[in-house]
């Protein structure tokens, strides 16, 4: 990708995005076990920098957190780590108490090559 003379590239770092549905009588057990348990383990992905909870409430959702990723190159290699199979496997206790859970990545979208701009 080539900018022009006085064009700016915005660039983010990449985020995953984990969305859940738990049943609000655990909540606090829950929040609990995030913390202490299953953050850590989270932090220890390669490539992961950051953790933000978020109150965002949509569609039934009532977590949510968002993991802060070092670069694009960084998100394949913490998907398929060691550490990041432990992060999945902390949530199998949870599981029969999730109504709904989803995973994201949130990353930039560079230009196909095989498009070009016509504009």
């Amino acid at each position: 990708m080539q900018l022009r003379p006085g064009e700016l590239l915005l660039v983010t770092p990449p985020y995953l995005v984990v969305r859940a549905s738990i049943e609000e009588t655990l909540m606090d057990e829950f929040l609990s076990w995030y913390k202490n348990e299953h953050l850590p383990h989270v932090m220890a992905i390669p490539g992961v920098v950051k953790a933000f909870r978020s109150t965002c409430k949509r569609k039934g959702i009532n977590w949510t957190a968002l993991y802060q990723l070092e670069d694009d190159a960084a998100v394949q290699k913490a998907i398929s780590s060691g550490e990041a199979d432990q992060a999945r496997r902390d949530w199998e206790r949870w599981l029969p108490h999730v109504g709904e859970l989803s995973v994201e990545v949130y990353t930039n979208l560079a230009p196909l090559s095989s498009f070009h701009h016509w504009n």
